[in-house]
């Protein structure tokens, strides 16, 4: 007993728990005899809480993980600035502490070595080895952000950073929408819990909710329901496959406010050299998952095989016609749309193909 309490790492602990319950445990009791607060200053707090949650979130999802952890696209000092200021009320730890820890998580995903396998159990993976010293404790390797000035000033002095912008700062605005003790309760305390659990669900949830559309051999999962939990963060199965494209949700109507946050960064100057993968990458990886089954059958090699190579050619050779467009003269533009549009058509035609096929194969005894 005495050495499993060892590996605890109590202050980690702690927080985790008495943080919301102490929130909770001012709050009801406040709510239920107090008669120094009215509905206004009620709403006006919730609504502060509201907006600051979405932008603590955002600073981990669109800064700590696509940003730093992944650099999937490069931030000006400004927005690196602010990402980093509300990230440290997150409560999650410094960006390069966090950032080093996901890549573990990406370098040695569900092995022993991931420091929040899901493997080791849904609590584990959720909350749980945040309370492990061992966890707790890995050594920071990530040299490239060690050199950023922003982040290592975050990191030096992130303890009195978390709890300025996690703490005093909502109980300012809390006091002067009427009532400090909202503010630091609802605006402090609750949102910094109900923030962390959207984050923790990205650990956790991603990893059992939803279809693989992208990869078998990886336990993270594609979930709508948990890309609504987790500003966007639950196209996950996509993200583990291609982690370095700054969109988890690849479509325009995918659920991805970070995505959407990180495209109006562009617009606006503070954000730039967003990376994507190829789409024609991005088929052969969704094509691949969907004949997995089939790949020993006389079928696939027969049928299913040549279809998927000229699925693929046609869209590779739609992105190169598109790479060429940009820089063609005005006497070839006419001669490349045409072959854009007959490898767009040639691509359409082969898919519809490819599906018939594997809807037969489906529904064929095995």
């Amino acid at each position: 007993m005495a050495k499993n309490l060892k590996t605890i790492c109590w202050h980690v602990t702690l927080f985790l728990i008495l943080n919301p319950v102490i929130s909770l445990a001012v709050l009801i009791p406040y709510l239920i005899f107090s008669d120094s607060y009215t509905g206004a200053t009620l709403a006006w707090n919730i609504f502060f809480a509201s907006i600051f949650a979405v932008l603590t979130n955002l600073s981990i999802t669109m800064g700590y993980h696509r940003l730093f952890a992944h650099k999937s696209y490069e931030a000006h000092p400004i927005l690196e600035t602010v990402l980093l200021f509300i990230g440290a009320g997150a409560f999650q730890g410094s960006a390069l502490k966090w950032a080093s820890d996901h890549r573990i998580h990406h370098r040695f995903e569900d092995t022993d070595k991931d420091p929040y396998s899901i493997k080791k159990g849904f609590w584990h993976a959720h909350m749980g080895w945040m309370m492990k010293n061992e966890s707790v404790s890995l050594p920071i390797h990530a040299p490239d952000l060690e050199k950023n000035k922003l982040i290592k000033f975050q990191d030096d002095y992130y303890l009195a950073s978390s709890v300025i912008v996690g703490y005093v700062l909502p109980t300012l605005i809390g006091a002067f929408f009427g009532n400090a003790i909202f503010g630091l309760v609802i605006g402090g305390g609750l949102r910094i819990f109900l923030t962390q659990q959207s984050t923790f669900f990205v650990n956790s949830l991603s990893h059992t909710l939803g279809k693989t559309p992208y990869s078998l051999d990886k336990t993270a999962k594609d979930s709508i329901v948990v890309a609504f939990l987790t500003h966007g963060e639950g196209y996950h199965n996509f993200h583990h496959k291609f982690q370095f494209d700054y969109r988890n949700g690849i479509r325009w109507y995918h659920w991805d406010p970070t995505k959407w946050s990180i495209q109006l960064a562009s617009v606006t100057g503070l954000a730039k050299k967003l990376k994507t993968v190829h789409f024609s990458e991005i088929v052969k990886a969704r094509l691949q998952v969907e004949s997995d089954n089939f790949k020993n059958s006389q079928f696939y090699h027969e049928k299913l095989e040549p279809v998927f190579e000229k699925i693929v050619q046609s869209q590779q050779h739609f992105e190169q016609l598109k790479i060429e467009y940009k820089t063609a003269g005005a006497e070839k533009i006419a001669s490349i749309k045409a072959e854009m549009k007959l490898a767009q058509i040639e691509f359409e035609a082969n898919m519809k193909k490819w599906k018939v096929l594997i809807k037969a194969l489906n529904a064929s005894p095995h």
